[in-house]
C-alpha cells in the first residue's frame, strides 16, 4: 500500500495509506473450454514494415503492395511480447542514447506558442514537513460533480488506531457538510498534487462518508474543469 502525508484543518498531519479500488466486474470472460482468458501483447509490425519505411524503400508503393505483402513481416508479426523496455528512436529509426526532452505549448487553435526545456517535477504527496493540507474551500458534492471531471479516485486508509480517529473525524465533517474539501500540496499547501516524478499535476478533493463506526474517505483527482460556453 502506498503512503502519503495528510494534514487536517488543525494542521496536524499523519502518514496514511491509499489505494485505488476498482469495482468488481459483474461478468467474466472465459474461453470455450471454460478456462479464464488472459490478455497478451502481440507484435503488430516492425519498423521496417511501417508506412514511412515502405515509402522510402519502394518508389511505387502501390505497385509493391499489389505485388506482395511488404507491410507484413512473416517471421516477426504476431509474436508474444514480454519484458518490454521503453527506448527513444531517432528520425532514422535507430536507438537514441542521448535525449533532450522539451515541452511544447500550443494555443487553443493548435498553433505552437512556445518551446521550453522540460523541468523535472518531483512527487509531493509524501514529503516530510509538507503534507497535503485542507485549503478551507468547500464545494457541495453536486456542484463539484458539475464543475470538475474527476479522472482518478483513491481510498485513504488508516494504518493504526490513531490514524483511524484522524481520518474518521475528517470523513464525518465532510459527510455532515455534504461537501468536498479542496486540498493542496507544496510548501504553502495550495499547489497541485503530483504522485510520481514528472507525473501529471492534479487538484485534489476529499470526499467523506460515514455509517456508524465505519467511514470511507476518498481523494478524488481532477485536471479538467468544466466551464459554461457563453452565448454568442
Amino acid at each position: 500500500m502506498r503512503k502519503l502525508h495528510l494534514a487536517n484543518e488543525k494542521k496536524r498531519d499523519a502518514e496514511i495509506g491509499f489505494e485505488s479500488r476498482k469495482a468488481k466486474p459483474l461478468a467474466t470472460y472465459v474461453l470455450k473450454s471454460g478456462k479464464a482468458h488472459a490478455s497478451v501483447r502481440l507484435l503488430k509490425s516492425t519498423f521496417a514494415t511501417e508506412l514511412d519505411a515502405l515509402a522510402k524503400a519502394n518508389a511505387d508503393l502501390a505497385a509493391a503492395l499489389e505485388a506482395g505483402d511488404p507491410e507484413i513481416d512473416m517471421e516477426q508479426e504476431g509474436r508474444k511480447l514480454e519484458g518490454l523496455s521503453k527506448v527513444y528512436l531517432s528520425a532514422d529509426g535507430k536507438v537514441a542514447y542521448s535525449v533532450t526532452l522539451s515541452e511544447h505549448v500550443h494555443a487553443p487553435d493548435g498553433a505552437e506558442k512556445e518551446v521550453r526545456a522540460l523541468k523535472d517535477t518531483p512527487a509531493n504527496i509524501a514529503v516530510d514537513g509538507m503534507p497535503i493540507r485542507w485549503t478551507g474551500k468547500m464545494f457541495p458534492k453536486d456542484a463539484a460533480l458539475r464543475k470538475f471531471v474527476f479522472v482518478r479516485s483513491y481510498q485513504l486508509h488508516h494504518v493504526n488506531g490513531l490514524t483511524y480517529d484522524f481520518l474518521f473525524d475528517m470523513a464525518k465533517k465532510l459527510d455532515e457538510a455534504k461537501s468536498m474539501m479542496l486540498v493542496g500540496g507544496g510548501e504553502k499547501g495550495t499547489g497541485p498534487l503530483v504522485f510520481s516524478a514528472n507525473g501529471s499535476a492534479y487538484r485534489g478533493f476529499l470526499e467523506g462518508r460515514v455509517k456508524g463506526e465505519k467511514y470511507v474517505l476518498i481523494l478524488r483527482l481532477t485536471n479538467l474543469e468544466l466551464k459554461e460556453i457563453p452565448n454568442v
